[in-house]
């Protein structure tokens, strides 16, 4: 994860959001909650100040996945998407942001043949992603 300078205040955050796969065969990724989609949930802590900031994105109920909501990283690839924060959270303060990955990939599997699954056979994987820290300038004028 990393951020598309210049950042300012009232104006978008663009982050950028990289899923590699470090491992010698395909792999198929279950979208939801991620970047991947855009906005569905909260994979994401923001906070200002030592303040947690309250996710202001859509949240989704869902039922079981079909097969296109997972998307295949080939072995040694990765899927680069990028997604604006202020359209989820509020930055519009200069200052410095601390966002931090806390979510986890709801389902990923090497067995093609098993996608789509449903939920109570998903399996979690945890995302290894460094803090960001943002410094959002204040706007000219």
């Amino acid at each position: 994860m990393e951020a598309v300078h210049p950042l300012v205040a009232g104006g978008p955050v663009a982050l950028r959001f990289r899923l590699v796969n470090r491992t010698d065969g395909p792999l198929w990724v279950l979208r939801w909650n991620t970047p991947i989609e855009g906005w569905r949930g909260t994979m994401f802590t923001v906070s200002f100040h030592g303040t947690d900031l309250p996710y202001q994105g859509p949240m989704f109920k869902r039922g079981d996945p079909g097969r296109e909501e997972y998307v295949e990283i080939t072995p040694q690839d990765s899927l680069n998407v990028s997604v604006d924060l202020a359209e989820a959270y509020d930055v519009k303060q200069p200052g410095r942001y601390l966002v931090k990955v806390t979510g986890s990939l709801l389902d990923v599997t090497k067995d093609a043949a098993s996608v789509p699954r449903p939920r109570d056979r998903q399996q979690p994987m945890a995302l290894k992603c460094e803090p960001l820290t943002l410094d959002v300038k204040k706007a000219a004028g």
